[in-house]
């Protein structure tokens, strides 16, 4: 049998193992919750509208745990033993949570005795002789992991997708640096999750609980730290492969305990303002939600895999663009409102003062993440530029030149890019006149860094094209952040606005760029705008904020018919009543209502 076939045959057989017999399990465990009773109840932290079975967890346990047992020789490994007797512990935390409900007390005490298990058993982190640094870190993680699957299992689908992505990453990790233990570990849980998605996927029929979430999360991390003993001794990487592995619950994990913090808060309380839920209210379905969110676990994942063929310096620039990108979906998020039933019981709980004046005007005002965000620009863009230039020649003398040369151009740059009042525009209108702005302050800020370096060094040793190559660099990033919040923003409510009042609007300029921005912006209006008429033939198939030109005057009738066209709107302003009669008239023809803008604003 060749090499490959030895790895990939065990692999196989469990994952389809452990899916074939959850999805067994899993009918049982929902038949025997019902007859007992075992259901969670709607309720305002839950994201469902009836009776549920909730203990889908024991199908997962149960699939993953046979599924390994023709594999006994690896049972008796003790890093595998370790993980058993930690996972049941979790396991049975988080079946008496959901049989009797649980505080986080309780719950992150028996997280944390489960991770020393995990940690005496020989599975920690390697940092070297930095040993005590190694077991603390192995603990938070393991725990701080455990927690944020428990927290993502908000909605239909969300928890077990994610985690059968992340544990088909690690298979492939595992696959690369031939570990039969992560390897046949993650083989099990992904395939138990996609056995457990048959039912769970929206509309679930039945539910993990707590029991299968921090069942998941717990395995995942540990998981997760195996694949870090082989091939990666360097610390950075050690810490940035796995938070990209599991880089989705880790992210909403941190957006919702930042959010609740500053809201004043329990973090530990459930509700619907994770990033998930905030997605639902911009008008995305549970469905689409829930799998825009595994398209950004498979794209983390396939990151974290690219350290096995790309240089680590690579790596590291990636993980921090997505990093960026991140911050900006955050800020995006924070934007939305939570329901208005929520908010009592937000001030509710709000004990003694709120947080700090201080601490709420740093983290209110968003002028200090988007400097954050362009200190992060200015460093990735210079250190790409020397990256692409001298590739495989960057010696460490240039090196020591490309760190004694940072500290300069940093405040440089964000001091020009201040003064050019960059912190001060509203990044959900940037428009073209702002990104001419963007592109003027950034070509300044390049310019004086290299009037700085040729004063300080008369540019002994410096490469043109690096400061060529920084600059367009750092104008796409300082452009494409703010690009892609305007985008999200006007991405998602046009997906949002799927119902309202059918609207057909005249004259595609600058009334109509308005009004159809207003409308799509403001969903209280009730508005949904169909298309544009125009008489200008230029502008017919062509689309504003995704409204398209559909016709010009003479088309009118057809298209109220056509389009089930419920109003008539003229964004005309500089026209004269006489010679929009011809409007009016066939609108009334069909009884449909036809206003003029100045009628409305």
């Amino acid at each position: 049998m060749s090499s490959f076939s030895a790895q990939i045959l065990p692999l196989a057989t469990t994952f389809f193992i452990a899916l074939a017999l959850t999805m067994v399990f899993t009918p049982a465990v929902q038949f025997f919750c019902r007859r007992r009773g075992l259901v969670a109840l709607p309720s305002g932290s839950r994201w469902h509208k009836k009776e549920t079975p909730i203990f889908g967890g024991v199908a997962i346990l149960l699939g993953i745990v046979i599924s390994l047992i023709p594999f006994n020789t690896m049972m008796w490994e003790p890093r595998f033993l370790g993980l058993l007797a930690g996972a049941l512990i979790v396991f049975s935390v988080g079946l008496w949570d959901d049989i009797q409900s649980l505080g986080p007390v309780p719950k992150i005490l028996g997280q944390i005795v489960a991770a020393c298990i995990v940690v005496w058993s020989g599975v920690v982190f390697d940092f070297g002789d930095h040993r005590l640094l190694a077991i603390l870190l192995t603990i938070l993680w393991i725990v701080a992991v455990t927690n944020s699957f428990n927290l993502i299992d908000n909605m239909d689908g969300l928890c077990a997708g994610t985690a059968c992505i992340s544990g088909i990453v690690l298979i492939a990790w595992a696959f690369v640096i031939s570990d039969p233990l992560v390897g046949l570990l993650s083989a099990a849980l992904a395939g138990a999750c996609l056995g457990f998605l048959r039912y769970n996927f929206s509309p679930a029929s039945i539910f993990m609980g707590d029991c299968g979430s921090m069942l998941l999360g717990f395995s995942l991390s540990v998981a997760s730290i195996l694949i870090t003993e082989k091939y990666l001794g360097n610390l950075v990487a050690t810490l940035l492969v796995p938070v990209l592995v599991l880089g989705v619950p880790i992210f909403d994990s941190t957006f919702v305990s930042f959010t609740r913090y500053i809201r004043g808060q329990s973090i530990a309380k459930g509700g619907k303002d994770h990033a998930s839920h905030r997605l639902v209210i911009l008008g995305l379905s549970e469905r689409r939600t829930v799998l825009l969110i595994y398209a950004f676990s498979l794209i983390l994942g396939v990151t974290a895999f690219l350290y096995t063929y790309l240089n680590l310096s690579v790596l590291v620039v990636f993980s921090i663009v997505l990093l960026a990108g991140a911050v900006v979906f955050g800020l995006f998020l924070g934007d939305v409102k939570i329901e208005q039933s929520e908010l009592p019981s937000v001030l509710a709980e709000r004990k003694g003062d709120p947080p700090a004046v201080l601490l709420t005007n740093v983290f209110h005002k968003r002028s200090t993440v988007e400097m954050l965000l362009d200190l992060i620009s200015i460093c990735v863009a210079f250190y790409t530029a020397t990256l692409l230039r001298y590739e495989t020649h960057l010696t460490p003398e240039r090196m020591q030149l490309f760190w004694q040369t940072l500290p300069v151009i940093i405040p440089i740059k964000l001091v020009t890019l201040y003064s050019f009042g960059l912190y001060r525009s509203m990044w959900r209108y940037l428009g073209i006149v702002d990104l001419i702005h963007i592109a003027r302050a950034v070509t300044t800020a390049s310019v004086f860094s290299v009037l700085a370096v040729l004063m300080l060094w008369r540019f002994e040793g410096f490469s043109r094209s690096v400061f060529v190559m920084d600059w367009l660099i750092l104008l796409i990033l300082a452009g494409g952040l703010r690009l892609l919040f305007r985008g999200l923003r006007e991405t998602l409510p046009g997906i949002q606005k799927n119902s309202g009042r059918r609207i057909l609007i005249v004259g595609a300029g600058d009334a109509g760029e308005m009004l159809v921005r207003e409308m799509l912006n403001n969903s209280r209006l009730g508005y949904l705008p169909v298309g544009f008429i125009d008489d200008n033939p230029g502008k017919l198939g062509r689309r504003m904020f995704g409204v398209e030109v559909i016709g010009a005057r003479s088309d009118l009738q057809r298209l109220i018919l056509e389009e089930r066209i419920e109003e008539v709107i003229i964004a005309i302003p500089s026209a004269l009543d006489e010679g929009l009669s011809e409007y009016f008239a066939r609108c009334a023809e069909l009884g449909v209502p036809c206003r003029k803008t100045q009628s409305l604003i």
